[in-house]
């Protein structure tokens, strides 16, 4: 059965009863990050859940036991590292047993199964002619299956190990195991030198008698064996075929380096042999807090700043200033096309709030329930022989929740044909929240950093330019943090807590800003300009965003609408690297084409391979610190563009592509829920412009009269359908 890796991380965290950093990469062994309180688990891919659960409880118990402390003192000083690791060991497994019964079976069969792997590397080997701290590492570990021979002292180590309940006991005990190593190894030493000593003067004894010795032409079996036992002396293998304690070769294990646990360090070098070297690496990435107050250009601002602007291309000072051809009707006739068109949205507007307050008594129609009072119908005591309904009852309908909209407008160059269109949409369901009374807020995410005037210019990492601006710094640098633009920025470009006079007046400079953007005629504001596109980075701060919508408006339920005509760019994550200068310094890294986990209030998103599927991560891991928040995508699709849509979002939906295209031709629309995103919606740029009118000249052909009707109506018929699922969403 394989492993899945993510469960084991919550078994770490359930066993540590803690929120423990679980991570899963490519390391040899089971690792635990006393101080970053970090459990890295390997990525290994021919062992058992026996194994997996054993190394998990393993480095749980030592989080659990192992305290935080140095631990190197002077009476401690000699003392070798492994000999602390593995009494160490044996202790804090000990513990967990006791602590969770069922890890017994865990530690039972995962060390049968590393043992019959020969990861101990005990093959050939006299286990009982092993150092004593191996012998203690494998007597704790696989006791089960080996018989060790232990003297006196040794079984009274053994004891007092199985005994031990703190870390100072373990630190005495190796120091006295240690000393105790010693005195065998010196021991050992001189014996071997006696066994040396011995066997030289042996071989000098059989020189100095081969001269007498005549060597016989003829030999019967008696003589043949003589000679033969004569010449085991000489044998290179002699030693090795003596059975003897103090043999050479691998049967004693290297006493040489008795500071040294020989079976763990063959433990920790076969532990390699078993890594998925074809695993994807993990990327693993927190979710930062932004500086709102530094993200967010606030509503009076870019409201002052696009009025000034425009009222000096009135007079067109600011054109004939920056040398570009004023034309004095231009912003006089885009005024009236505004008012042209807010008086032909109010129809369906209306039909918004319509159809709103039709699935408001729908739904609480459904939800309503009649309960009996108690008190007697004195209209039904007559039927009281044949019924025993004879009370009177009441309907109870529940009360409806307080909504509100967190509306998020990609501000990227690549919406430039289309941005009018999209913001006509946008006023649409704006005047639609206001005749409700819908508490919203609408915000464009660029990074460009108008505010600042600095034009894709990330400063993030220049420690000494956030001394001198701190009020440029949008969120703290962190190794592990993703990296957030200094330019990011989130502009509230509209708000429900503005007085509606002065908010019709922002529309307008609204609608001439991205009018100007495809028309020549006039300026647009240059610090208002379009940019890239960062949605990850719009996502974060709008969970941030709408926590202090629903605080402030005391909302029960909050909705976030995108709208976007594509995926965000590359994200990156910080990272320390070494530099040049023998130090480190903070870095950035891709989290492409790695495995990337999102961290986020002590959850794990898994699963992001892709810019959509780490968007898909991201919005996951907002939503779930965000109760009752949906999340509603609305795709602007260009040609070509379905397929990639589907691939990103949809197949989890549509069996094929065709599905979809089959959907859109028939509705105009794409619809569907998602994993991450409550709803999507998609549509194409082509049938975003809704116009009242026929777009034809007099005198037009029937077929040019025909063609622009029927785009009339794709249009219209996308609209009204798109218009209800959204509706139904929020009602």
């Amino acid at each position: 059965m394989p492993v899945n890796i993510e469960i084991k991380g919550n078994l770490a965290r359930l066993l540590a009863t803690e929120n423990l950093i679980v991570e899963h990469k490519q390391v040899e062994t089971a690792q635990f990050d006393v101080d970053r309180r970090v459990l890295t688990l390997p990525m290994w891919n021919t062992v058992s859940n026996f194994v997996y659960d054993m190394l998990v409880a393993h480095e749980v118990g030592h989080a659990l036991f192992t305290p935080n402390t140095m631990w190197k003192k002077d009476e401690y000083a000699n003392v070798p590292q492994s000999y602390v690791n593995v009494v160490e060991d044996a202790r804090i497994e000990r513990l967990m047993k006791q602590k969770f019964a069922g890890l017994n079976r865990d530690f039972y069969k995962g060390y049968e199964e590393l043992n019959a792997l020969d990861f101990f590397e005990l093959q050939d080997v006299d286990i009982n002619q092993l150092k004593l701290i191996d012998k203690i590492n494998l007597y704790f570990k696989l006791g089960a299956y080996l018989c060790l021979d232990f003297n006196d002292t040794e079984n009274q180590f053994i004891t007092e190990i199985s005994k031990a309940e703190t870390f100072e006991e373990v630190l005495s005990l190796s120091k006295r195991i240690y000393e105790y190593s010693k005195q065998q190894a010196e021991e050992r030493k001189q014996e071997m030198q006696k066994q040396e000593i011995n066997l030289s003067s042996l071989e000098d004894t059989s020189d100095s008698n081969s001269e007498e010795i005549e060597m016989p032409t003829n030999t019967d079996d008696a003589s043949d064996q003589e000679i033969d036992a004569d010449a085991d002396i000489d044998d290179p293998d002699f030693e090795e075929s003596e059975d003897d304690d103090y043999g050479a070769g691998n049967t004693a294990g290297n006493w040489d380096n008795i500071d040294e646990s020989d079976t763990q360090e063959s433990f920790d070098r076969n532990s390699d042999s078993l890594k998925d070297n074809e695993a994807r690496e993990t990327n693993y990435v927190e979710i930062p807090e932004m500086n709102l107050d530094n993200v967010v250009v606030d509503f009076e601002t870019i409201y002052q700043a696009l009025k000034v602007h425009f009222e000096a291309e009135d007079t067109g000072e600011q054109s004939s200033r920056n040398g570009y051809y004023y034309c004095g009707n231009s912003l006089s006739q885009e005024r009236l096309e505004f008012n042209k068109y807010k008086r032909s949205a109010s129809k369906d507007v209306n039909n918004l709030v319509k159809e709103f307050e039709m699935q408001k008594a729908a739904d609480s129609y459904a939800r309503q329930s009649i309960a009996k009072t108690g008190v007697l119908d004195t209209s039904k005591l007559h039927t009281y022989m044949y019924n025993d309904d004879i009370f009177k009852k009441i309907t109870v309908v529940p009360d409806g929740k307080n909504h509100g909209l967190v509306f998020l407008l990609d501000w990227s160059g690549s919406m430039a044909h289309i941005l009018k269109d999209t913001v006509k949409q946008l006023f649409n369901l704006v005047w639609f929240c206001r005749k409700v009374n819908i508490p919203y807020e609408v915000y464009s995410f660029t990074n460009d950093g108008w505010c600042i005037g600095e034009v894709n210019q990330d400063r993030s990492f220049d420690a000494e330019y956030n001394l001198v601006n701190p009020e440029r710094i949008v969120t703290q640098i962190k190794e592990g943090n993703l990296h957030i633009d200094g330019g990011f920025r989130m502009v509230n470009i509209l708000s429900s807590t503005k007085k509606s006079k002065k908010l019709d007046e922002m529309m307008l400079l609204l609608w001439l800003q991205v009018n100007a953007f495809s028309n020549t005629k006039y300026n647009y504001y240059r610090r208002f300009s379009l940019s890239g596109t960062p949605l990850n980075e719009a996502i974060i701060a709008a969970g941030q965003l709408t926590k202090r919508l629903i605080k402030s408006a005391k909302l029960q339920k909050c909705h976030v609408i995108t709208l976007t005509d594509g995926e965000g760019y590359y994200s990156q994550y910080n990272i320390l690297r070494d530099n040049y200068s023998g130090g480190t310094e903070m870095s950035k890294r891709s989290i492409y084409p790695h495995n990337t986990v999102i961290r986020h209030k002590g959850r794990t998103f898994t699963g992001a391979m892709s810019e959509p599927e780490f968007t898909c991560k991201l919005v996951e891991a907002v939503k779930s610190d965000i109760p009752n928040c949906n999340f509603v995508g609305i795709r602007i699709l260009e040609r070509n563009g379905l397929s990639n849509f589907y691939n990103y979002y949809g197949r989890h939906y549509y069996d094929h592509v065709d599905q979809m295209r089959s959907q859109m031709k028939k509705k105009g629309v794409v619809s569907f829920k998602s994993l991450a995103f409550d709803m999507w919606f998609a549509l194409n740029s082509k049938d975003l412009s809704v116009e009242d009118e026929l777009d034809v000249q007099a005198g037009a052909e029937k077929r040019k009269i025909t063609a622009a009707f029927r785009k009339m109506n794709k249009g219209k018929k996308s609209n009204k359908f798109m218009t209800k699922e959204f509706i139904s969403q929020i009602a």
